[in-house]
């Protein structure tokens, strides 16, 4: 290879090394988390957290039924005792006994309505459970050949980058100056010649410029400053 093609050839190393790296990344996050597990996790922890409190509410609901169904029950048998014959306080305790039976059937419902929740959440949380299981068999299944297409990355990587080193090294000290002022300001600081024009910007060469680049020598485009290279 020629100055111009060392540098062309390395500007390609360094894009593919660029490109594996963020492959390798990005395979990383794959492999150390997993989004649809996670959400599953979160899913049943929320509901299991719900569920909880589900059992706290019942508990209280069936302990304030039952302090009613007490109450109601030594209403009815005082006032089937016959002890009372006072007709306003006759008529007094039946408000109270009905007052405490609408009360429980208040209570009541209240207790099927939850009953009905833990029945519907319990369902729910057996489909979390399922799919979580799944979600992470699947991950199981898929982590050796991810793990295997890592090491490929990771391989090539090395391989990549070792040959964009070397081939730095046989860049002329100017030509690398050149390359790393214009990489400064472009991620591309090469550009080949195409039909006459810079293959980045697409402003056409003089025809003294061409004869420069076609000698190898070091030109950079006059409009956005790229070395120019013809291969």
């Amino acid at each position: 290879m020629n100055v111009p093609e060392l540098a062309l050839h390395h500007q390609r190393l360094d894009q593919r090394a660029a490109l594996l790296r963020g492959q390798i990344e990005r395979l990383r996050e794959v492999l150390a988390t997993d989004p649809v597990a996670d959400r599953l996790e979160r899913e049943v922890a929320a509901g299991e957290a719900e569920r909880r409190e589900l059992d706290l509410g019942l508990r209280e609901r069936e302990r304030e039924a039952e302090a009613q169904r007490t109450r109601l029950r030594g209403r009815e048998r005082e006032l089937m005792s016959g002890r009372i014959r006072n007709p306003t306080e006759l008529t007094k305790l039946n408000e109270e006994v009905d007052h405490l039976k609408a009360a429980l059937r208040v209570h009541e419902d209240g207790e099927l309505e939850l009953m009905e929740r833990q029945e519907a959440l319990e369902v729910d949380l057996a489909r979390l459970g399922r799919e979580l299981v799944a979600a992470r068999e699947r991950t199981a299944a898929a982590t050796p050949e991810l793990m295997e297409r890592l090491e490929r990355l990771e391989r090539e990587l090395a391989e990549v980058e070792a040959e964009r080193d070397a081939t730095w090294e046989r860049v002329p000290a100017d030509w690398q100056t050149a390359y790393r002022r214009v990489r400064s300001r472009q991620s591309d600081p090469v550009a080949e010649v195409v039909n006459g024009q810079c293959g980045a910007c697409r402003v056409a060469l003089t025809s003294s410029g061409m004869q420069a680049v076609r000698r190898a020598a070091l030109i950079q485009c006059d409009n956005c400053g790229r070395i120019l290279v013809v291969t």
